[in-house]
């Protein structure tokens, strides 16, 4: 139809209409995209530095909250529903290790064994799913991925052993991140990978300067 009409007669009524739609829907798109660009800008991130003794750093967001220590905990961050059910937790511990010779990276899988049998008293229906050598932020570890329950509940594990970087060194510590199917995590391989406790795990860095 539109091509009935002559040049001289343009624009007419529905060329006006389509213009000012094209240009409404841009402006649309334009704000949806900066309110989303706004609220992750103001999304509440909290970093924690360890000052003494071994120290290290991490981001956080209030999605999670700062708990008293158990334990041998360092420090302990904890996401629950409200009535208190739990959904998510990331823990650091000291990590000690014995006299060795060599590499690092052929005492760690040796300490695995320990750390598992402590593992499976501490968790019902404690299940190894993987283990083995890891990276995080350019440090060497080891990984021990479990699944386990918690009362009736899935409960998904992973456990860190990230030893200070420092030749010969014999302190580090252990990351412990637990999550449940409420933080979006249906299997042990995704602990840490999905949930608000991605971010401490990943941002995790020895020293008091985030980088």
């Amino acid at each position: 139809m539109s091509g009935l009409v002559l040049e001289r007669h343009r624009p007419t009524l529905p060329d006006l209409v389509g213009r000012r739609v094209a240009i409404a829907v841009a402006v649309l798109v334009a704000l949806v995209a900066a309110a989303v660009l706004l609220l992750r800008s103001a999304d509440p991130v909290d970093e924690y530095v360890q000052r003494s003794g071994l120290t290290f750093n991490f981001r956080y967001t209030r999605d999670l909250a700062r708990l008293r220590s158990q334990g041998a905990e360092i420090v302990r961050l904890e996401q629950r529903r409200p009535g208190g059910l739990f959904v998510q937790s990331f823990a650091v511990e000291p990590l000690a290790l014995p006299a060795y010779r060599g590499q690092i990276g052929g005492l760690l899988p040796v300490v695995s064994v320990a750390e598992q049998a402590a593992l499976a008293r501490r968790f019902r229906s404690f299940e190894l799913v993987q283990e083995g050598k890891t990276s995080l932020n350019q440090v060497s570890g080891y990984a021990i991925v479990f699944r386990a329950r918690l009362g009736a509940r899935r409960l998904f594990g992973r456990e860190i052993l990230l030893p200070a970087p420092v030749p010969g060194s014999r302190r580090g510590v252990r990351l412990l991140l637990l999550a449940t199917p409420s933080a979006g995590v249906n299997r042990a391989e995704d602990t840490g990978v999905r949930g608000v406790i991605k971010r401490p795990f990943r941002t995790f860095r020895f020293g008091t300067q985030a980088p």
